[in-house]
């Protein structure tokens, strides 16, 4: 399982490290609902969160 957070790298222009923060983060949270999933995140210029997990699945991310 994979899940993949879209970020607006406009809004963290001149922060740092932010796509680690972001990660790191993430991963936290995520790992708590499902410890094996593969996170990701990915700047561009809009916000979503792709995941190949299932809809019930989905609405606990």
């Amino acid at each position: 399982m994979f899940v993949e957070l879209v970020y607006d790298k406009r809004n963290v222009e001149g922060l740092e490290g932010a796509s680690e923060i972001i990660l790191a983060e993430l991963t936290k949270q995520v790992h708590q609902i499902f410890p094996d999933a593969e996170v990701r995140v990915k700047p561009m210029q809009a916000n979503c969160l792709n995941s190949d997990t299932n809809k019930s699945d989905r609405e606990n991310l």
